[in-house]
């Protein structure tokens, strides 16, 4: 027996597809032939995801259709193309993230997206890509690392911050470990997924091949 998370699932595209036709504008300059699933289409986005946290916590807002119903409703192909791989880029971060199916599916899905978005935004900040970044830069991502570590200290306590010690041992103080996450401030709100020629010719290295389809992420401040 289907339950009514499959059944939404199967047919997510079809419920919004007259809505897409009705809202979205038919062709800026071009650049909107391709466009992602409505949950993605940022005009339309209707879920909220912080992106600090795993696509497990995302929500649907009351106003949805979908409110209630939990992030596996995401497993549906990103485009009706159904790609096989695409390419991530932002103005937002200077990283590429190249997606392709997870195990067991032949496409990329919604899901893929923001499971990869958020494990590739919580790798460790290396001494280049902290060399690279200018004072104001830097700034920020102290700002935003001392944020994130309130919410956490806030949601889960601070035993996990505290050991006991031994008699003359002193307690150890270590640095806070940026993230990738840091450097998007708190631009932290995914905001659905665009096409942006602008922004892809600058990101990429004249003459450097073929890639694979290339989708710009779009944020919002928390």
């Amino acid at each position: 027996m289907r339950t009514r998370t499959q059944h939404n699932t199967e047919n997510a595209w079809l419920i919004y597809d007259h809505s897409t036709r009705r809202t979205m504008p038919s062709n800026i300059n071009g650049t909107q032939k391709a466009r992602p699933h409505p949950f993605f289409a940022p005009l339309l986005v209707s879920l909220i995801y912080d992106l600090r946290y795993p696509p497990t916590t995302l929500r649907f807002p009351s106003s949805s259709p979908f409110a209630g119903c939990g992030y596996e409703l995401l497993r549906v192909p990103l485009t009706p193309e159904r790609p096989r791989q695409i390419r991530l880029i932002s103005p937002n971060f200077p990283w590429a993230f190249d997606i392709g199916p997870t195990a067991g599916e032949e496409v990329v899905t919604c899901l893929d997206v923001l499971s990869t978005l958020h494990a590739e935004l919580q790798r460790p900040l290396t001494d280049m890509e902290w060399g690279t970044a200018g004072d104001e830069k830097r700034a920020s991502l102290i700002r935003a690392c001392d944020r994130r570590l309130c919410i956490q200290l806030a949601l889960h306590g601070s035993s996990k911050r505290t050991r006991p010690t031994v008699g003359f041992e002193k307690p150890v103080q270590r640095e806070p470990l940026l993230l990738r996450v840091d450097w998007l401030g708190s631009s932290v709100a995914f905001m659905g997924l665009v096409k942006d020629e602008a922004v892809a010719r600058r990101r990429f290295v004249p003459g450097g091949g073929d890639y694979p389809e290339v989708w710009v992420v779009k944020f919002q401040k928390l």
